[in-house]
């Protein structure tokens, strides 16, 4: 319709890009590369640890493998998403395949439940239980030692990378596998007050990590929930109506929304212009908003502008029966 603008992937028709997502690329290998890194590290740990338990019967360790499991496959989960997101748009699928991204945070978030789930029933058993016994206690204190080794390894190396490649959530995921070594030493902890005499140590230290799960699965699932249902960074939207509102030309802003769809931040909004201006004049007047847009903003993949005519109060006498008020467009 006139008055209507579309914005098109990545807006970099001017022959300079402005996509963070495009630096993304760039660093893909480096950044890929520390991934599998860390997946291959931490199961081969997971799997160390778990048949270790198989011999011990350690609730300390069996928790602290099935963290690192949740965290191998949550990995593995995200890397299948972003490679679903690069999918281009079809026919069907119009928007792409970027929703593939949250939709792995909820396979994270099963995960992270599951192994939540088993870590607490079986150290509540082993807690509960009169006979529980923890064998090959020095394989197991080893294995409980590795994992918090091989947590810190990993650790390190992300951090580095993500600081060399300027990779935010790399560099943040480096600082979790450090976390998961502590998680790790509360395993040998445990181990260590069973091998002085204490084999309740054991189990309470399972206790301990089950709860750290717990506490990881309500932070993960709050924050994919709000994801998958289109919720963006406070500020986002006043940011949005702040860089529009200040455009030459601009004399108003209503109706800004935004949402994340995987790694993309998609934008609509209204902006009024002046109603006699010539629709070349006021075409002109929205892309400059998207331009200020794309340049201020992280991330951004679509920027959808409809103009209005400025103080026209029946602009939208004929559509707005049949909207709600925050539906209408």
């Amino acid at each position: 319709m006139p008055g209507h603008d579309r914005g098109r992937s990545h807006a970099d028709d001017h022959g300079h890009s402005h996509s963070v997502l495009d630096d993304q690329l760039l660093t893909h290998r480096a950044a890929v590369r520390a991934i599998w890194v860390s997946v291959t590290g931490l199961g081969i740990t997971a799997a160390v640890q778990l048949g270790i338990v198989a011999i011990s019967g350690s609730a300390g360790l069996f928790a602290d493998a099935l963290h690192n499991v949740g965290d191998v496959a949550g990995t593995a989960a995200l890397w299948v998403g972003f490679r679903l997101s690069r999918r281009p748009a079809t026919e069907r699928f119009t928007y792409g395949w970027r929703r593939a991204e949250d939709l792995a945070g909820l396979v994270i978030v099963v995960a992270i439940a599951v192994s939540a789930v088993l870590a607490g029933w079986d150290s509540l058993s082993a807690l509960f239980a009169a006979d529980h016994v923890v064998r090959n206690i020095p394989a197991a204190f080893s294995a409980a030692l590795a994992g918090a080794v091989g947590n810190e390894a990993v650790a390190i190396y992300k951090i580095r990378v993500g600081r060399r490649i300027d990779s935010v959530p790399l560099a943040a995921d480096g600082q979790h596998a450090r976390v998961d070594g502590l998680v790790s030493l509360g395993a040998a902890a445990g181990l260590l007050g069973a091998w002085l005499g204490a084999p309740i140590a054991d189990p309470l230290a399972g206790v301990a990590i089950t709860v750290v799960i717990v506490g990881v699965l309500v932070r993960t699932g709050r924050d994919v929930l709000a994801r998958n249902l289109d919720a963006v960074e406070p500020g986002v939207v006043q940011r949005i109506h702040d860089i529009a509102a200040t455009t030459p030309g601009v004399e108003g802003v209503h109706d800004v929304r935004a949402r994340r769809v995987g790694r993309s931040l998609l934008v609509q909004l209204h902006a009024d212009v002046d109603g006699d201006l010539p629709l070349r004049h006021a075409h002109r007047i929205g892309e400059t908003v998207r331009h200020r847009l794309v340049h201020e903003l992280h991330a951004i993949h679509e920027i959808d502008i409809h103009l209005d005519p400025h103080h026209d109060d029946d602009a939208h006498t004929e559509t707005a029966p049949h909207f709600r008020p925050t539906d209408r467009h």
